[in-house]
């Protein structure tokens, strides 16, 4: 299908991005020529499972994809990160980010931390007791020695084994379903609190429960084991809420639309838990500020992108 030429985005419209465009080497104007060359808004579009703001694309789209790319021309493997709380649609953009790679036959590969969860029962250990009842997702329930050990390999020789997580295993509880072989140049690795910091900056919070107090000691322990891996990102992508309580929504409306899609949902005592341990498990500080973010593309409540900031 050729390009829709009938209206070109403008780059000066979203603030931030003609600045990073001119610091990556184009000019506005030549690189949304070339992204409408390759495609446009009709590039990859069956990777959306929803119908996707045209911002997305070229405000966050285009934009990972011509740094991915240009990484990729290095002639090294670097591996990119890419953050963003659950339900603002960095998964859906990930597999985007994928899907039209391949297209455009740029050498990237998408991977998920929870791709690195434990397996039934090793899970079913690390997350006994916590006060939200979730049976995932915190720091702690990720294999770390594998997945450090991957990344190491892949680094070291271009091909990186990584597992595969099925969340509908187990009656919605997940497990691990198989692995996948990834030999891409680059790596987008993808995750909810991926680059966070162990920062016990309570000064967003909201009222934390005494079972919740205790178990944040427990949760910075953790986040602080991931740091060996958050150092191995050559660039982070921060897709940021314009508060951690947005992921509310943003999982109730994500939970609404895969019912309507599928017919399934998780039950509204496990939402509660899962949103609650969002707000509370790690401080909002730490989820909102992320130091080593390279670029910030700031969200409003309706998940529109409002602007891009780079360091």
């Amino acid at each position: 299908m050729a390009p829709d030429q009938s209206v070109l985005f403008d780059p000066s419209a979203l603030p931030g991005l003609d600045g990073w465009l001119l610091g990556m080497g184009w000019s506005p104007r030549d690189w949304v020529a070339q992204w409408e060359s390759r495609g446009g808004l009709h590039l990859a579009t069956h990777a959306w499972p929803f119908a996707v703001d045209p911002r997305w694309i070229w405000g966050v789209g285009f934009p990972l994809l011509t740094a991915l790319e240009k990484a990729a021309r290095s002639n090294q493997r670097l591996l990119f990160g890419l953050n963003g709380l659950p339900g603002c649609g960095k998964s859906s953009l990930a597999h985007w980010i994928e899907e039209a790679g391949a297209q455009l036959e740029i050498p990237v590969s998408v991977v998920s931390i929870d791709d690195f969860y434990w397996p039934a029962a090793e899970m079913e250990a690390a997350m006994a007791g916590n006060p939200w009842s979730v049976p995932r997702a915190l720091p702690g329930s990720h294999d770390l020695k594998l997945m450090e050990e991957a990344l190491d390999h892949w680094l070291e020789s271009g091909t990186l084994h990584a597992p595969q997580f099925n969340k509908s295993l187990r009656q919605g509880r997940g497990d691990r379903a198989g692995w996948r072989e990834h030999t891409a140049a680059v790596v987008l690795l993808e995750g909810w609190f991926l680059g966070v910091e162990a920062n016990n900056d309570a000064s967003l919070d909201p009222p934390l429960t005494p079972a919740e107090r205790q178990y944040r000691s427990r949760m910075l322990q953790q986040l602080d084991r991931y740091q060996p891996v958050w150092d191995k990102l050559s660039s982070l992508w921060q897709l940021q809420a314009p508060a951690v309580e947005a992921s509310r929504l943003w999982k109730q409306q994500q939970e609404d639309a895969m019912h309507q899609r599928t017919g399934a949902r998780l039950s509204d005592d496990s939402l509660r838990g899962f949103v609650r341990m969002i707000e509370t498990a790690i401080p909002q500080k730490a989820l909102q500020t992320i130091d080593r973010a390279d670029v910030v593309v700031e969200l409003t409540l309706d998940r529109v992108v409002r602007e891009l900031r780079w360091r």
